[in-house]
């Protein structure tokens, strides 16, 4: 009776060894995928570092435009030749002057 009774002590020894060792399988499974491709998974984290990159890039083209728009502005404000240049590739005349257009075409 001793025999049987250890027998059915280690034979369900082993049936919660395999459900624990079952069990710790799939929950590290189920872990190592939820840290690679889950909503805060490696895989998004790689996504959002290459979107900050890329937008980091673009803010820095930006505002290189900036400070050499504003550059260009502060030159046009310092120089009043310049200004008339502008002006005149725009058709802008000073007052009483005359402007006269001739056909390009003999």
């Amino acid at each position: 009776m001793r025999n049987v009774r250890r027998k059915q002590v280690q034979a369900n020894r082993k049936k919660k060894g395999i459900v624990y060792l079952t069990f710790g399988t799939m929950l590290f499974i189920y872990l190592t995928l939820n840290l690679i491709i889950g909503d805060n998974g490696l895989l998004k984290y790689m996504k959002l570092k290459s979107m900050q990159n890329r937008l980091l890039a673009e803010t820095m083209t930006l505002e290189k435009q900036n400070n050499d728009a504003r550059n260009h502005i502060e030159a046009i404000r310092k120089d009043p030749e310049r200004v008339e240049e502008l002006a005149r590739e725009y058709g802008l005349t000073k007052e009483g002057e005359l402007i006269f257009k001739f056909d390009g075409e003999r």
